[in-house]
């Protein structure tokens, strides 16, 4: 077990991890850490990486409209144009 010091970090609170646990757990500056409160204290482990998308990659995942057969709506009823 490691002991570490908590410091006042703006109005936060924060600490160093050193670095032999930082390489254990491979994270780097700018990695995301999710906090879990536990029966035993705080659950500190890195977060899933964000899948990212492209809005290309999007919209080639719809189905073309020629995929969808027509709708019949009928005669116009009214004053109705189509």
């Amino acid at each position: 077990m490691q002991q570490i010091k908590i410091s006042a970090w703006g109005n936060s609170l924060g600490f160093r991890i050193p670095r032999g646990l930082a390489d254990n757990y491979n994270l780097q500056a700018g990695d995301i850490l999710e906090l879990t409160p536990v029966d035993e204290g705080l659950l500190i482990k890195k977060a899933a990486a964000k899948t990212t998308y492209r809005l290309a990659d999007i919209l080639d995942s719809f189905a073309s409209s020629e995929a969808a057969p027509p709708v019949d709506f009928g005669e116009p009823k009214g004053e109705e144009i189509w």
